[in-house]
């Protein structure tokens, strides 16, 4: 079994799916994301790293491929390297705040 958190924005309806996450930091900083900004965060377990593959492939080919700026891999990587420097920004300006991990 395989646990896996992703952000949601409940008050945005046309927000689109983001990608699960599985490992740390990332979720640490996902729950950190989550307090500052006053967002949820899901869990899903899957029963195989498999599993969350294909839910994240198909969340990827929905919501991210047709945009023009995601098609390439590497652009994609990039983007997600971005993403998770500013979740790390958003623990560290959390941490300043609120201490850390209160």
């Amino acid at each position: 079994m395989l646990h896996a958190y992703r952000l949601t924005y409940p008050d945005s309806p046309h927000a689109p799916e983001m990608l699960w996450e599985w490992d740390e930091p990332s979720i640490h900083l996902l729950i950190q994301n989550a307090r500052t900004f006053h967002r949820e965060v899901e869990q899903r377990d899957f029963p195989a790293r498999e599993a969350l593959a294909q839910e994240n492939q198909r969340i990827w080919e929905t919501y991210y491929l047709p945009r023009p700026l995601y098609e390439p891999w590497d652009t994609w990587r990039a983007w997600l390297a971005e993403y998770r420097e500013i979740v790390r920004d958003v623990q560290d300006i959390y941490e300043e705040h609120h201490g850390r991990y209160a």
